[in-house]
């Protein structure tokens, strides 16, 4: 299994990329401990269509635990924005794209650069679910690594070879990791951008009703759509449902870009 491993990552094949020559930018930011593979399939389809993509490497990941582990939550938004400004430099109008930890930091993003035409996450969480993580302040102070199994909730087992993640994560990264969730929980009411909320029923790493609330959250956003795939699991980009979440974010970024005159983007809620 390629989900979780505890070897070290082969640089090759978690490296950023960046596809597509268009004039449009989408930055497609990846989950907690995981890599710009993730979202490739998903740049790939975008780049096809017009778009130019970027995925990179945020601050502290694709490396080793101990790279992440000298990071925080600062450094990961921080990188984020570094790579956004690059983008915007290339090009007309930029969007942000991204799967877990990778979708909280693209509505932080939002909240805080008007410059964002549309915004599309995938099962990005706000909170955390559990009575563990009530625990994390205190338990990071005691332990310095977390093992989180081998629970696989895709429903294309075979998916799971697009994915990249450590078996091994830092406890002191996970304690900032649920410090960014709760401070862009707060940022959510001061996005403008439009949102395309996706999540998976069947994912059991954040729950569904995270998608829930960051819809109710954005109550300044000039657009809001929430749709569930309910046989797709945490990493919905690669899982079953991935060619039609491709067409959706592509539908909505198309209706939202001011090159485009494509009809205002509205996937079917579910």
């Amino acid at each position: 299994m390629t989900a979780r491993t505890l070897a070290p990552f082969d640089a090759d094949v978690v490296r950023p990329w960046t596809v597509g020559e268009g004039r449009r930018g989408v930055l497609l930011l990846h989950g907690f401990a995981g890599t710009p593979p993730e979202l490739r399939r998903l740049g790939e389809h975008l780049a096809g269509n017009g778009y130019r993509c970027r995925g990179p490497a945020i601050a502290g990941h694709g490396s080793t635990p101990e790279a992440l582990e000298a990071t925080t939550r600062r450094d990961w938004t921080r990188s984020a924005q570094e790579e956004l400004d690059a983008l915007a430099r290339e090009c007309d109008e930029v969007m942000v794209a991204g799967q877990s930890m990778g979708g909280t930091i693209a509505l932080h993003l939002a909240a805080t650069d008007l410059r964002i035409a549309a915004v599309a996450t995938l099962a990005a969480p706000v909170w955390l679910s559990g009575i563990a993580t009530r625990a994390i302040p205190i338990a990071r102070r005691l332990m310095r690594w977390h093992h989180p199994g081998d629970d696989i909730d895709l429903y294309d087992l075979e998916a799971i070879d697009e994915l990249y993640s450590h078996g091994l994560r830092p406890m002191r990264a996970i304690h900032e990791f649920t410090s960014l969730l709760r401070e862009v929980r707060d940022e959510l009411s001061a996005v403008r951008a439009p949102v395309l909320v996706l999540h998976g029923g069947r994912d059991r790493t954040i729950a569904p009703a995270n998608a829930i609330e960051i819809e109710r959250r954005l109550v300044c956003s000039r657009q809001v759509v929430r749709r569930s795939f309910p046989r797709s699991g945490h990493g919905m980009s690669v899982d079953i449902d991935r060619d039609e979440i491709n067409a959706d974010v592509l539908h909505w970024f198309d209706g939202h870009s001011r090159a485009t005159t494509a009809p205002e983007a509205t996937p079917a809620a579910r």
